[in-house]
């Protein structure tokens, strides 16, 4: 039985006597809805992950392993699993000064930032053993336990709880975000609640958006509750470590899945505290290095190291490494952990007397420097929203962000093994949120799609360059159990680069994970590894640099979303940041307005061409802007609204706009962007009106973000890159050279004007929502996809050819001397003035839920042209002045009018006729069916090929005896009308070969087998005939078909005599006698068929005995048969245009 208790466990991390713990914007379509399907396919896809408590009790009891066991420090391990070596899986578990060695006490209440983060509003996830004390005095009623879980209360999930949000009534065990809401789950099926329960932006925007897990699994040595020690591993892999350090598993790629399929939720995950487990020597010691467990593993987790408390930082040295935290490497050499935090000897909250009563207690592990780095990530969030209209980042750009922002640690510049990135930093994390300036300091989210490059210029002042990038990587594949298996996990190998204008090329970060937990970086070669990359340039030569992101090979889902922070001293940032302090209402131009510092003293000088400038104050502002107004960039923050009042006069801006306020309003004047950058300039409108009120871009790109309603917007230079599906201005004018991209959907209510040699998006539909009337002016090569009236009036002076018209309850009136759409949508009360111009439609028209009102009209004669062949019964319409010209059915029903317009029929819908038919088996020697699908009111049909008649039958069928193409016809008549509709039908080549049919009494067999089949009866199919066999109970002439793909051949005919009656030919127009006769037979065909005519007189034994070939010219046909000399029963078969009858003939 010990033998068993070594086998698989997860560790909560805590050591020694105290306890050690473990601890909007666009988005691609096409990554959207993978993200979709793999939310939904998630839990299906990972159950071996998530089985039921039954399924883990029984399949335990019948291999024979505990479902718990106790470990030292009064922890347990809990069976959760089997993994795919069937090998049990056991997790178990693995804080004031925490807050100030991470720096998070500068974004808290009283903090040197000002910004008075404390996570109210934020929700996150505690994952953990158990759960915690909900009603612990430091959680203020902000606890839920979502699952359920009503196991013992948890002493180590209540620290790590009171370590994320506990609210300091004891001032020393205040949380990271003390006043969040902490959303408690048990660490049963844990990967399934976080795809359950995390934030999403549209699907979930309640839901939790940071997690902390303070557990793993229990790997290698650990001691026993009595202190002794047993080894976890699986000796069939390896009897000296455990495989399972640094192995990416099922585990992993569940995690990395999950993390991709939900981009804005970060999962922090404790390193482990396994490094100096040095066992009872019958096997070697865990560690130093590789002892991270396959949670940690995990690309796109943030994984979590453990340090002492760092009270006053000034160099790496004074980061000391804790003695329990694992280290990496990964097994295929990637940096893990991927930061570190206080772990040793955190104050929070706890509990005694069983759950019963409130406590406090010093606990350390990693499982206490996960929740003090998750906490601060939530800060950081807290802030970006409050910065950027309520939108949190993306976890990979948080993720690159923590990671730029670190404090160095460790013996060496750079990442290494044991301190990952270096100790969480969140205040140097915060000031690179609030100094975001859009030239000197970025942090961006991009997408880089298979074959771009993502660039950035800038020109160095000479300090020094750091640039980060990270990504969610698609989930990778696990190998097969074996030690340190070297393959590369990383899917999308993104690769960040800074040339300077010499080319010289400046790499990212590389660690050999040969060398040791604590050797240096590399700054000279390719990182092929991490899905994080940093370049770093110490001490750059003032000059010009460009930083580039490309990719190898081919991406994975054709796109990779990534983040980007970026700090370097540039030149042509803004000069100075001015903070307006001129009270609730003033003037852009008076110096006493503005101050270097947020609240500080007049800097008796105003905003220029080179000055960020920046609203913040805690009251609504009204601002005056006087003319030759100038900033580098324009940033207005906090609860209250600001508005601007230009008075006529323009604000130039030189980098990019940041409305974050609780609203902001522009009135009587303008924008004038005008940028030499190579970059593109951000422009958030979040939150913003426009009052009589213009942007004009003149040159540079720029990036518009979180844009409700311009009001005009002139494109006269440079580009405007939309960051979002749909842009809504008053009205819109884009001048030859100029382009506007990134969008699907433009929507305007006054003039459009789009000049030839203007660039813009392919498949762009453009709606009009005016309330007067405008005009329409669209003369760029790529035409839209649509154009929508939705109401008003517009008048379209220049327009190409576009795929789809829809005017509602709008007018658009045609100045132009033809349109052709795709499809036209007509609804509501929609006008359509031609002005003695021509519509032309190709493809369709949707005439839906039209009103009294609705009509097409013309000044003088206007011409309707209509391509598709289709019936159409519209109501509700008036037609004035418009001729339409179609093959089309067209007809006006109830409540419609016609006036001095041809073409348009006046029937009742239902009266109208519309010929039409099917076509199948187009092969030689097939026999070809014409199926009828006409409409209306049809009384007879003619069927013609080659403009000769062939049959008066609705359903008809042909054998051709050579390829080629026909002309069949279809004439159908009903009701006063007659409608032709001639299809060219192309014969091909028949590879089948004739069948033949066997009799036997009355069941018919084909000789040969097929696929298919189908019996006919004088040549018309019979439904459900489709056996190789059929039972003939009626007289006749059988065919069978045998088919095969889009042809099928056609058997002789065989002749079925019946006790059954015969119909009666003379209805027909056919008339055979004498019957019976002693030496001729007479036939005579008086009916309006023309073409071939077979006579063929046929014996008892299926032989035909007489054959004549004639030929109907006219009404009537006469022929003369000469009878054989035996008597007895004979068939005559009669073979018109396909169509076959039979008589019985006597001889005597």
């Amino acid at each position: 039985m010990k033998r068993k208790f070594t086998k698989i466990t997860l560790l909560f991390l805590l050591i020694g006597q105290i306890s050690f713990g473990q601890g909007i914007e666009a988005e691609d379509p096409k990554l959207k809805e993978l993200r979709v399907t793999m939310r939904e396919g998630f839990d299906s896809r990972f159950q071996q992950l998530m089985p039921t408590k039954e399924e883990v009790k029984m399949r335990a009891a019948a291999l024979g392993f505990p479902l718990s066991y106790s470990l030292d420090g009064e922890r347990t391990a809990t069976l959760q699993y089997f993994d795919a070596q069937n090998h049990p899986v056991y997790f178990t578990t693995m804080n004031t000064g925490a807050a100030q060695s991470t720096g998070v006490s500068a974004l808290q209440p009283g903090g040197s930032m000002g910004t008075n983060l404390n996570g109210q509003g934020l929700t996150l996830g505690i994952y953990d053993q158990t759960r915690p004390r909900l009603d612990h005095v430091e959680f203020q009623n902000r606890m839920r336990q979502i699952d359920g879980s009503t196991e013992t209360i948890s002493n180590h999930a209540t620290h790590v709880a009171g370590t994320m949000i506990a609210a300091g009534i004891n001032p020393n065990a205040r949380g990271m975000a003390f006043a969040a809401t902490g959303w408690s789950f048990n660490w049963d099926a844990d990967v399934s609640k976080m795809n359950a329960n995390a934030y999403d932006p549209v699907i979930r925007p309640n839901g939790h958006l940071v997690s902390n897990h303070s557990y793993g699994f229990v790997l290698g040595w650990f001691r026993n509750n009595a202190g002794n020690w047993q080894w976890a591993g699986n000796t069939s892999v390896s009897a000296q470590e455990d495989f399972r350090f640094g192995f990416y598993s099922s585990v992993s790629q569940a995690l990395d899945a999950l993390a991709f399929s939900l981009p804005h939720y970060t999962i922090v995950w404790a390193a482990g505290n396994d490094r100096n487990d040095t066992g009872d020597g019958s096997r070697p010691p865990d560690g130093p290095e590789d002892t991270i467990g396959p949670q940690g593993v995990a690309k796109n987790v943030i994984t979590v190291g453990a340090v002492n408390r760092v009270l006053n930082y000034t160099q790496p040295s004074d980061v000391v490494m804790s003695s329990f935290s694992s280290w990496g490497p990964t097994d295929d050499g990637r940096i893990k952990p991927d930061l570190v935090g206080v772990g040793v000897n955190v104050f929070s909250a706890a509990i005694t007397n069983g759950g019963a009563a409130d406590s406090y207690a010093s606990l350390s592990g990693t499982s206490m420097a996960a929740p003090n780095v998750a906490g601060a990530l939530s800060l950081l969030q807290q802030l970006y929203a409050q910065r950027n209209a309520n939108r949190f980042m993306r976890s990979s750009t948080l993720k690159a962000l923590a990671i730029h922002t670190a404090r160095e640690a460790g013996p060496n510049p750079g990442p290494d093994y044991a301190f990952g990135w270096g100790l969480m930093n969140a205040e140097a994390a915060g000031v690179q949120i609030m100094e975001e300036d859009g030239a000197a300091r970025l942090i961006r989210e991009e997408t880089l799609r298979n074959g771009e490059t993502y660039t950035y210029e800038f020109i160095s002042d000479g300090s020094p360059i750091r640039a980060t990038i990270a990504w969610t990587d698609p989930e990778g594949s696990p190998s097969p159990a074996s030690l340190n298996p070297r393959d590369i996990k990383l899917v999308n190998d993104l690769d960040l680069r800074i040339f300077d204008d010499q080319g010289r090329e400046f790499f990212p970060w590389t660690l050999d994970l040969s060398r040791g937990a604590l050797a240096p970086a590399s700054r000279n070669q390719d990182n092929i590894r991490d899905n994080v990359e940093q370049v770093w340039i110490p001490n750059p030569e003032p000059r010009r640099y460009t930083l580039r992101v490309t990719h190898k090979g081919s991406l994975r889902n054709g796109a990779q979303e990534f983040g980007l922070i970026f700090t370097a001293g540039v030149q042509d940032a803004s000069a100075e940041t001015l903070y307006w302090i001129g009270g609730a209402s003033g003037d852009w131009t008076n110096p006493a307005n503005w101050s270097l510092n947020r609240g500080g003293a007049p800097a008796n000088r105003v905003p220029g061409s080179g000055t960020r400038v920046i609203f913040d104050q805690a009251q609504a502002l009204d601002i005056r802007v006087p003319a030759n107004s100038q900033a580098f960039s324009l940033n207005t923050f906090g609860e209250q609204p600001v508005r601007f009042n230009l008075e006529g006069n323009t604000l130039e801006i030189a980098n990019g706009i940041r409305l974050a306020s609780a609203a902001t309003v522009f009135t009587n004047g303008g924008f004038v962007l005008r940028s030499d950058s190579p970059n593109p300039q951000q422009v958030s409108f979040a939150n913003a009106s426009f009052e009589n009120f213009f942007t004009r871009v003149e040159s540079g790109s720029w990036s518009f973000q979180s844009v409700g309603t311009l009001g005009d917007l002139t494109v006269s230079g440079g580009q405007v890159q939309v960051d979002q599906n749909t842009l809504t201005v008053r009205a819109l004018s884009l001048q030859a050279g100029a382009g506007l991209s990134g969008l699907s959907t433009l929507i305007f209510s006054g003039n459009l004007d789009v000049a030839q040699g203007a660039m813009v998006p392919a498949g762009l539909t453009v709606r009009y929502t005016g309330a007067d009337a405008s005009e329409y002016r669209y003369a760029a090569s790529q035409a839209p996809a649509a154009l929508e009236v939705q109401s008003g009036e517009l008048t379209v002076l220049t327009a190409p050819s576009m795929g789809r018209l829809r005017v509602a309850s709008g007018t658009l009136r045609l100045a132009q001397n033809s349109l052709q759409v795709g499809t036209l949508e007509t609804s509501g009360t929609a006008r359509i003035d031609l002005n003695a111009n021509t519509l032309r439609v190709t493809a369709a028209w949707n005439p839906e839920g039209l009103q009294s009102g609705a009509r097409i009209s013309s000044s003088t004669t206007g011409l309707f042209l209509f391509d598709p062949y289709v019936r159409l019964c519209i109501g509700n319409l008036a037609v004035e002045n418009v001729n339409l010209q179609t093959e089309a059915v067209i007809t006006l029903g109830a409540g419609a009018q016609i006036e001095n317009a041809s073409g348009w029929l006046a029937v009742a819908c239902e009266d109208a006729v519309f010929a039409n038919f099917e076509v199948n088996f187009a092969c030689v020697g097939a026999l070809t069916e014409f199926t009828n699908t006409s409409e209306g009111n049809v009384a007879a049909f003619t069927w013609l090929i080659n403009d000769s008649p062939v049959s008066e039958q609705e359903l008809f069928t042909f054998t051709f005896d050579q390829t080629g193409v026909f002309a069949v016809t279809l004439v159908a008549e009903g009701a006063g009308q007659q409608v032709r509709f001639t299809r060219n039908v192309t014969i091909v080549a028949n590879s089948l070969a004739q069948p033949s049919i066997v009799v036997n009494g009355n069941l018919l067999t084909s000789l040969q087998p097929g696929d298919a089949f189908q019996w006919y009866l004088n040549g018309q199919p019979i439904p459900g005939a489709t056996a190789r066999s059929f039972s003939a109970d009626e007289s006749g002439t059988y065919q069978v078909a045998l088919i095969s793909g889009t042809c099928n051949r056609v058997s002789a005919p065989t002749v079925v005599l019946s006790a059954t009656g015969e119909p009666e030919l003379a209805r027909f127009g056919i008339f055979v006698g004498p019957n019976p006769t002693r030496d001729v037979l007479r036939v005579q065909v008086s009916n309006a068929e023309r073409g071939e005519v077979q006579l063929n007189l046929v014996d008892m034994q299926g032989r035909t005995v007489r054959e004549l070939a004639l030929r109907k010219e006219g009404e009537e046909l006469q022929a003369v048969i000469e009878m054989p000399a035996v008597n007895g029963v004979y068939v005559l078969v009669i073979r018109m245009n396909n169509a076959i009858f039979t008589k019985r003939i006597i001889k005597n």
